[in-house]
């Protein structure tokens, strides 16, 4: 599958967001996540990083 974890990192440290997420909506600084299930999440801050080889998605607070 291409589901992904997502990981909020603030000041050099990463930490598990969201596990499962197969979709990303951006608007502005608002990040949306949907996971496999539906379920949402919304957090602020900007992509840094997105890697489809490990399935990870970093965003950085800002």
């Amino acid at each position: 599958m291409c589901e992904s974890s997502v990981f909020i990192e603030k000041e050099g440290n990463r930490e598990l967001l969201m596990d499962d997420v197969v979709r990303v909506d951006i608007d502005g600084e608002e990040i949306k996540l949907t996971g496999i299930l539906g379920e949402t999440q919304a957090t602020k801050g900007q992509v840094k990083e997105i890697n489809l080889m490990t399935h990870t998605i970093v965003i950085e607070i800002l």
